[in-house]
């Protein structure tokens, strides 16, 4: 399976949670899993990755990767700054 990269899009605020949660990193089937594999990792904040970008960041996982949630800006300043377009 591959490695994917969920987070929220750029500038969605309507879309935090009271969690912080605004990203996870799972080894996923697919888009649509990876989204259902997040959202597990979090069952008390029903569907926090709902309308997230998923991005597949590579071909397959490491051996001993654990899927994991990320507080705070996934992608950061540097990813949405004058270098990819804004």
């Amino acid at each position: 399976m591959a490695l994917y990269l969920i987070h929220r899009p750029s500038g969605r605020t309507d879309l935090k949670n009271t969690a912080g949660l605004h990203g996870a990193l799972v080894d996923a089937a697919d888009g649509t899993a990876a989204i259902a594999a997040a959202n597990a990792l979090a069952p008390d904040l029903n569907s926090p990755f709902a309308a997230y970008t998923v991005v597949q960041v590579a071909a397959a996982a490491q051996g001993g990767f654990t899927n994991c949630l990320i507080e705070g800006d996934v992608v950061g300043a540097a990813y949405s700054g004058p270098r990819r377009g804004r």
